[in-house]
């Protein structure tokens, strides 16, 4: 085969990988953003779907809403400790009619950012306000307002779902289950689903105990979110398994068979196999 064509191939190899990646990433934002349009849903009394989530926080008037409830908890917890910890106590000014994609809507969002870096959120935890009113980046909102989100589980506002999975983990590491609990028990619901989408991605998964497993020489935390999303602890986030699984797969491998002439003209069948490893995961 010529140089050119196995060129050729390796590209379309790359940008298969390059496309499942990130068909996968948005699929992982899925379980992220049904978590927290629940959560926002039960505080503000709206209701918020995961496919309408970025629509509805598109125009910036329930973050900014949002922001306020947060904020009126931290006057009160400020008021009750005597302390301000050199968090300001202001209302939140915002206009409720605001357009998506208009300059109101700039402006809410703006606002909102301003509050968030106001109460202590770091930069790198915040979005660009083309994230959200143009909706380009929606992994860097749902990762703000989870940051805010654990930030407002210090004024006993009540968390999403995945920030309680994180709490039981956190207890966990702190106090580990003695040998006698760890023993392994019978498969339930979450190890099932981890195996069949271990299988369906051709890698091997070991339960090592109830939500820990081990995948490719490294242990990871596993839990089931909302009784339908299998999500892995990653760093300081969350991931869905298959995602996950496909941006750590040790290896992937790709059959090719194409029809070549030999330099006696004579067509021939050539199969042959693109193999790619991947030795260090890219940060997210």
């Amino acid at each position: 085969m010529a140089h050119g064509e196995t060129e050729s191939l390796d590209e379309d190899v790359s940008l298969a990988f390059t496309q499942e990646i990130a068909r996968t990433a948005l699929a992982s934002l899925h379980p992220l953003q049904e978590d927290l349009a629940e959560w926002i849903s039960r505080l503000l009394g709206v209701e918020i779907t995961n496919s309408t989530f970025i629509d509805s926080l598109s125009n910036g008037v329930l973050l900014c809403q949002l922001a306020q409830l947060i904020q009126d908890k931290i006057n009160e917890h400020c008021s009750k400790n005597q302390n301000n910890n050199n968090i300001p106590q202001k209302r939140i000014r915002f206009r409720e009619r605001a357009p998506d994609g208009s300059f109101i809507a700039r402006d809410n969002v703006a606002t909102f950012l301003s509050w968030c870096r106001d109460i202590g959120l770091a930069d790198t935890c915040l979005f660009e306000t083309d994230d959200l009113v143009l909706q380009k980046g929606p992994k860097n909102v749902t990762v703000c307002i989870y940051e805010l989100a654990r930030l407002g589980c210090k004024y006993d506002i009540e968390p999403p779902a995945l920030l309680k999975l994180e709490r039981e983990i956190e207890r966990e590491e702190q106090n580990p289950r003695p040998p006698s609990v760890k023993k392994k028990k019978k498969a339930g619901k979450l190890d099932q689903e981890v195996q069949s989408i271990a299988k369906d991605c051709h890698i091997d998964i070991h339960r090592v105990s109830e939500g820990r497993y081990n995948i490719c020489d490294k242990l990871v935390f596993i839990r089931m979110l909302r009784g339908k999303h299998v999500m892995v602890r990653v760093g300081g986030g969350w991931d869905t398994l298959e995602h996950y699984l496909v941006r750590h797969e040790p290896t992937s491998i790709a059959r090719f068979s194409r029809n070549i002439t030999t330099e006696m003209g004579e067509p021939v069948s050539d199969d042959f196999f693109v193999v790619r490893g991947r030795y260090k995961s890219e940060r997210t």
